[in-house]
């Protein structure tokens, strides 16, 4: 029986050892509650690297066709656009587990084609990112969603602004874009934005390039007189969160950022400019950028160049390009509203 035993315990030992070296791409679990992480490609001995840009991006459900479209572009324009940049890239990306394979095949098919890009992969399961936020991101479900089961109902909507207590303590700054945007100069340029930061700013938006904040605050331009209705005001057209710098280490240590985000300021800031959102974080942002403008910085509009025609279309056709113009040089576009991107 002994004999028995230690041949069935061998059998079983050979068998993982096969499993793990026939596997090359099995990953490594971390500690956290968050899946797991993965080096598609590692550093050739004679490049140097310089620092690691941290780039998160949510997809879910990309089963439909477009989002597939969509995020092979986005991919592929991140690491073909990398420049003279020597940065290892971490890629976050939070996702389903039906979404997972086909976000890897994506990943692995371009990364051949781009082998001098150097990538650490990071998964984190869309559930388990929501259990640790959903206490934050509830107050913005609750001011700034039109109605239960539109699209911007989707819970991937509200994630940024609690980006902090997903990622990794050490972590200091991230990069968070949505999956309809495309490179069109390397990432870390973007990333040496922060540089630019002054010692209050956490986040870095650039601004909303249709008047679609215009048109929400209507009433309140109404009941503060003629100045606010006839005059341009830049700074109240607010802002775009398809791409968003995210100061992680300053918003955990930041006070502000708690009252912020909690339901009795947002409900105060709503009240006040007799505010009805629907476009998720982006109307928080917009409305912090309103009450603490020293609290953002505003990145050019060349990093976040929206393509959306949406309002040019639904009764702003005389006016639509003065809040569209962007004169700055593109280094990203935005395919918002399923605006197709321009040819390289």
């Amino acid at each position: 029986m002994r004999t028995y035993a230690k041949f069935i315990i061998a059998i079983t030992i050979f068998t993982i050892i096969v499993i793990l070296y026939s596997n090359p791409k099995s990953t490594v679990n971390i500690k956290t509650k968050i899946l797991s992480s993965s080096h598609v490609a590692a550093a050739p001995a004679h490049i140097k690297t310089e620092s690691k840009v941290s780039i998160w991006i949510s997809v879910t459900k990309i089963a439909r066709g477009h989002l597939l479209t969509k995020f092979r572009k986005f991919f592929k324009s991140l690491i073909s656009q990398r420049g003279k940049c020597r940065a290892v890239f971490e890629l976050n990306v939070i996702t389903d587990n039906a979404s997972r394979p086909t976000v890897d095949s994506v990943i692995h098919e371009f990364n051949k084609q781009y082998k001098e890009t150097l990538l650490i992969l990071v998964h984190y399961d869309f559930q388990d990112v929501l259990k640790i936020v959903e206490s934050k991101i509830e107050p913005l479900k609750r001011f700034f969603q039109s109605s239960k089961g539109s699209y911007y109902s989707d819970n991937v909507f509200y994630l940024s602004p609690a980006l902090h207590l997903v990622a990794p303590n050490l972590l200091d700054k991230a990069i968070v874009v949505d999956v309809d945007t495309e490179f069109q100069s390397s990432i870390c340029d973007l990333y040496s934005v922060f540089d630019n930061f002054t010692n209050t700013q956490l986040f870095g938006l650039a601004p909303e390039l249709s008047p679609v904040y215009h048109h929400i605050l209507w009433k309140w331009r109404n009941y503060r007189g003629d100045k606010y209705k006839t005059q341009p005001h830049t700074n109240l057209n607010g802002l775009n969160s398809g791409v968003i710098l995210s100061y992680l280490e300053r918003i955990r240590k930041s006070p502000e950022y708690d009252r912020l985000i909690s339901p009795e300021w947002i409900s105060g800031v709503v009240q006040k400019y007799l505010f009805k959102g629907h476009l998720g974080d982006q109307d928080w942002y917009t409305l912090v950028s309103y009450e603490r403008p020293e609290l953002i910085y505003r990145l050019s509009c060349g990093w976040n160049r929206q393509l959306c025609m949406w309002w040019k279309l639904h009764g702003y056709a005389d006016t639509f390009d003065s809040f569209a113009k962007c004169t700055e040089k593109v280094h990203l576009y935005h395919g918002n509203c399923d605006t197709p991107i321009p040819p390289n």
